[in-house]
């Protein structure tokens, strides 16, 4: 299916859109699980295949053609697992799961309104399991608590050297207080998660105007508030979310003009929050506020546009009528 300006150009199949995308994300998990968590990607598989069974039964329960592989409920499970620490327990999971893609996912689809299933579900981690959700790693012995990257330098002021950050070696302790774990899994990569993006726009399988204008509005915000926004893109899954999340073609507006607006109302929100809020991710709630404008842009993109076509055509009759 092709639609025309004010509109992106979308892909004739979103299981393959799907697809290729669960392609993309299993690249930097794969190699967290080897340098950081052996187990952790056989868990992120099997979360995949039960995204893809809840769909099926959804499916099959309101008698709708079913799909031999659901490709966009297993790529949902699989975004929400590498967003989230990777010791959140089963059932959890299973439940953020099956609220996401029988509550948010499938009964939004077609309509205007639409969420990110993914954040969806995080956010009913945050609300129901709260411990699990921020629980990124086991303390040591010798440790008050563990902590991200990000929480560190929030909590404390303290960067780490941007090679740490670029080839994944974060490790060890600071001052003996906090042991340093590297955060979700999805998050922990940002040379090799350009490229990737890169890569998902060439096959047009995202959009690119969302995840620039949210990449620009939140530097820009984070330097106003006084905090280096350098490193803060390469830290708190900015650059995931603007790959896996903020560009999501589901979720966000259609019109060219509306992602444009939604990656701004992201970028901002996103930097807001954690400005003002003990929230250090605050990507979750801010991704939402921008599904709650979609609607509203695209609206308001529909009308502009038709409104200077109808200006046009009164142009060409009145010039012909000379």
């Amino acid at each position: 299916m092709s639609l025309r300006s004010p509109f992106i150009k979308i892909g004739s199949s979103s299981s393959a859109m799907a697809a290729w995308a669960w392609i993309a994300l299993l690249i930097p998990c794969s190699i967290y699980s080897f340098l950081y968590n052996p187990d952790y990607l056989p868990h992120l598989i099997g979360y995949s295949l039960l995204g893809s069974i809840a769909e099926s039964i959804y499916t099959f329960i309101i008698k709708r053609k079913r799909r031999l592989v659901c490709m966009g409920s297993a790529f949902s499970a699989a975004l929400l697992a590498a967003s989230v620490p990777p010791t959140v327990p089963f059932f959890p999971m299973c439940c953020a799961i099956l609220l996401m893609v029988w509550i948010i996912k499938l009964p939004m689809s077609g309509s205007p309104l639409r969420f990110n299933a993914a954040m969806a579900g995080r956010l009913f981690l945050m609300l129901v399991f709260p411990a699990t959700a921020v629980n990124w790693g086991t303390p040591a012995v010798d440790a008050i608590s563990t902590a991200t990257p990000q929480e560190l330098y929030r909590s404390e002021g303290y960067p780490l050297e941007y090679s740490q950050w670029l080839f994944s070696k974060i490790e060890g302790s600071w001052e003996g207080l906090l042991t340093l774990v590297p955060g979700s899994p999805g998050e922990t990569f940002p040379l090799l998660l350009i490229p990737i993006g890169a890569l998902l726009v060439w096959k047009g399988i995202i959009g690119w105007r969302t995840p620039i204008f949210f990449l620009l509005s939140f530097s820009i915000m984070t330097a106003i508030f006084g905090h280096d926004p350098l490193y803060n893109l390469l830290s708190a899954a900015t650059l995931f979310s603007a790959v896996f999340i903020v560009a999501d073609p589901v979720s966000t507006p259609m019109s060219k003009s509306g992602q444009v607006l939604c990656g701004l109302i992201i970028g901002i929100s996103n930097a807001m929050i954690r400005q003002f809020t003990f929230y250090t991710e605050a990507i979750v709630y801010a991704v939402l506020i921008g599904n709650c404008y979609a609607p509203l842009l695209d609206k308001m993109a529909f009308e502009l546009r038709g409104t200077q076509l109808q200006k046009r055509t009164v142009k060409l009759v009145y010039s012909l009528g000379k």
